[in-house]
């Protein structure tokens, strides 16, 4: 169970409950280091009056960093709030997000003063920003205002620090309730025996047409995980503000540096969250130029490949053999993958592919009836899965076919202990330098005996009724267990 020791001289504000500790800055700076080795998993929350240099809410956040325990604001956002050249650079940033959003034409007042609670607000014209600024400072109540200016926008000009003790009326209310969606009070059930051990998130988006985990999957994660004593809950790119409040991230949704996903999990990591993907796992494995080095450096044998650019084209096309493969080196689900069976086409598909990348890899075509896809976690197999061509096509995809039907091959699971030495020993020797997290390595076995690495993905497709076929709810139970041993783990480091 989460424990939040919350500082504050005003006690008497805060609404009584069974997952708070509410101590006044002296009694929290006079405590042994006794009560953190006590409290599972303690996180504070300084509502010290100000965190001026040297002042007690500015010891409290310094004390919580001596001690290794998570503190909002911790001492570096302290330093950044109390140094307004630390923080002004953000304005531009922010005031993005306030034109985007807060689109009120000009009326008095000119300067508008707002405050926000963990980063919420009532209005949602202002919640994207203020999410944003609680993001960046960490702060449990700040206080920011807007000025219509001159060229007839509002801009963000003043961003403090506000104490719990010059709140009013309403206000204090509605701080209580942003501190019970913070601490996650408001979705624990009063009649629940028990409280989960952990709490995990699963970010998916529910738009995704072509998801790593479809919604028998997500719902079967969230039921086995309560068997195991553990809250899976599923999250949005929009609950960026509330990842603090899990004990671990699983990245559902196909991943890639320049979305929001590779910045959910650098913000999990940087808070110390176990993820799967993590980040370096989500570089190595999005850009297959990277890929293609990794496999080469560690004597894994792929397609023989070239990487094309504008300047070596001429030459690199005299030794291109046909059919050919080429590929854009960030797409997934086989997008961006195009067979060349000419010199003119090649030629002409390039033209479109160099407008989206400096770099393209070129293979040669190997075909097979099916891909082998090994699972792999924390280094170990945990699924194997035949994935067969599209019908009529050369890849498991087919994104041109007119009906769905003909869209994607059959799956077929196949027991661990059945699958050939030699593709095992090649996926774990893929993903050895990579991380421990979850892969899919995709193999072709060749009639000639050759076993040949495609790619490693990060974040493989785990579905109910394909990967799960054949080990059912063990499947969900093994990914929530490494997430629970990864948890742990780093209680105890």
């Amino acid at each position: 169970m989460n424990k939040y020791i919350i500082v504050t001289d005003k006690q008497k504000l805060i609404d009584v409950d069974d997952n708070y500790i509410i101590l006044s800055p002296r009694e929290f700076i006079g405590q042994k280091f006794e009560i953190f080795k006590k409290q599972d998993r303690v996180k504070v929350i300084n509502l010290s009056p100000n965190y001026e240099y040297l002042s007690l809410g500015y010891y409290v956040s310094l004390m919580c960093q001596a001690r290794s325990v998570l503190c909002f604001p911790d001492l570096s956002n302290v330093v950044s709030l109390n140094w307004q050249k630390n923080h002004s650079h953000y304005f531009s940033d922010l005031n993005r997000i306030l034109e985007k959003h807060y689109d009120l034409p000009f009326e008095d007042p000119y300067v508008r003063r707002f405050t926000s609670f963990f980063g919420r607000h009532v209005d949602p014209k202002l919640e994207p920003l203020t999410r944003r600024i609680f993001d960046l400072f960490r702060t449990p109540i700040f206080s920011f205002e807007i000025r219509f200016t001159e060229k007839h926008q509002w801009r963000v000009v003043k961003i403090e620090a506000e104490s719990l003790g010059r709140l009013i009326g309403q206000q204090v209310d509605q701080f209580n309730q942003d501190l019970k969606h913070f601490t996650g009070s408001v979705w624990r059930r009063p009649n629940r025996r028990k409280q989960e051990r952990y709490w995990i998130a699963i970010l998916h988006d529910p738009e995704e047409k072509r998801s790593p985990s479809n919604r028998g999957a997500l719902k079967k994660f969230i039921d086995v995980g309560k068997k195991m004593n553990v809250w899976v809950e599923l999250i949005t790119k929009n609950d960026f503000p509330s990842l603090l409040e899990f004990d671990a991230l699983f990245i559902r949704e196909t991943t890639a540096i320049n979305n929001h996903t590779y910045r959910f999990a650098q913000k999990a990591e940087a808070e110390g969250i176990p993820t799967i993907d993590d980040t370096a796992s989500i570089i190595k494995c999005c850009n297959k130029i990277y890929m293609n080095e990794h496999f080469e450096m560690h004597k894994i044998d792929t397609p023989k490949t070239k990487i094309l650019s504008r300047k070596n084209l001429e030459t690199q096309m005299q030794s291109i053999q046909y059919p050919c493969v080429i590929k854009i080196p960030d797409g997934s689900f086989s997008v961006g993958v195009f067979k060349i069976n000419d010199p003119n086409q090649l030629v002409m598909q390039l033209g479109e592919l160099f407008k989206k990348s400096e770099l393209i890899l070129c293979q040669e075509f190997l075909e097979s009836a099916f891909d082998w896809r090994i699972g792999v976690l924390d280094q170990k197999p945990l699924f194997a899965s035949k994935y067969f061509m599209a019908s009529g096509h050369w890849q498991i995809y087919n994104h041109v076919a007119n009906k769905q039907a003909l869209k994607a091959g059959d799956a077929v699971s196949v027991e661990i202990n059945q699958v050939p030495k030699r593709v095992l020993e090649v996926a774990l020797a893929s993903c050895r330098n990579i991380g421990d997290g979850l892969y899919g390595v995709d193999i072709k076995e060749l009639e000639n005996g050759r076993v040949v690495v495609i790619e490693v993905n990060d974040n493989p497709n785990i579905d109910k009724g394909v990967e799960d076929e054949l080990l059912g709810d063990e499947i969900y139970k093994k990914i929530i267990e490494s997430f629970v041993m990864r948890i742990e783990r780093k209680l105890n480091d």
